[in-house]
């Protein structure tokens, strides 16, 4: 009888212990997710109160093919206002228009960039709902020599997609994201970094998307952050 019940806390002792590591696991999992949303939170209520400038830039191969500068505000309702400032005839146009391919071509060359532009701003991970729903499925680990959190997970936005998104350890703001997605059939590679302002507002740098089998590259730059 003694051997039975030595037998049976050793199992569900074994059981027990594994219980309350998990428990302790998701305690932290919800206490981090908790301290990055609070972090969001604030940089989304501070972002309206900024106008910015983004450049854009699209290269194929090594050659650069469009510029694009805009100011960017949102206005009373909340809605995000873009003026392009490069106006300038053929060489700097308002649109993408690449020169020296047809038409219906550059058409469909600038409705494919624009809204790849805005298919990878869903992977910034703005809302409070996504950052939640990504950390509760993600499987992460600590970077002690960088001080930061690193996150990885799949099917974020579209099936069998890859988002690696870094985030450090003292204000919890996004410092770096990485995406493996597709984007109408063509598979893109996403790579961004993100600066924080002292005020706690945390924006996207710098990203560059790479199309292969397009051999196309799209670079976007935001800076010149000013309070309204």
């Amino acid at each position: 009888m003694g051997k039975i019940f030595f037998f049976v806390v050793i199992i569900f002792g074994g059981q027990l212990g594994q219980c309350l590591t998990a428990q302790v696991k998701d305690s932290e999992v919800s206490e981090l997710a908790n301290k990055i949303l609070a972090a969001r939170m604030i940089s989304n209520n501070l972002l309206p109160k900024y106008s910015w400038t983004s450049r854009t830039e699209i290269w194929k191969s090594k050659e650069i093919l469009n510029i694009m500068i805009e100011k960017n505000r949102y206005d009373q309702q909340g809605q995000l206002v873009q003026t392009v400032l490069n106006e300038q005839g053929a060489k700097m146009p308002k649109i993408f228009l690449i020169r020296e391919i047809a038409e219906t071509e550059k058409e469909s060359m600038e409705k494919f960039l624009f809204g790849l532009r805005d298919f990878l701003k869903k992977y910034s991970l703005q809302g409070t709902d996504q950052i939640k729903r990504f950390i509760e499925a993600a499987t992460w680990q600590v970077v002690d020599s960088t001080n930061e959190f690193v996150f990885s997970g799949k099917n974020v936005e579209e099936e069998d997609d890859q988002l690696t998104w870094w985030v450090e350890d003292i204000h919890f703001s996004t410092v770096k994201i990485e995406v493996y997605t597709t984007f109408q059939k063509d598979i893109v590679r996403f790579a961004a970094m993100f600066m924080r302002l002292r005020d706690g507002l945390n924006y996207m740098a710098y990203a560059e998307a790479y199309i292969p089998a397009k051999n196309i590259t799209l670079q976007v730059q935001n800076y010149d952050y000013i309070l309204e």
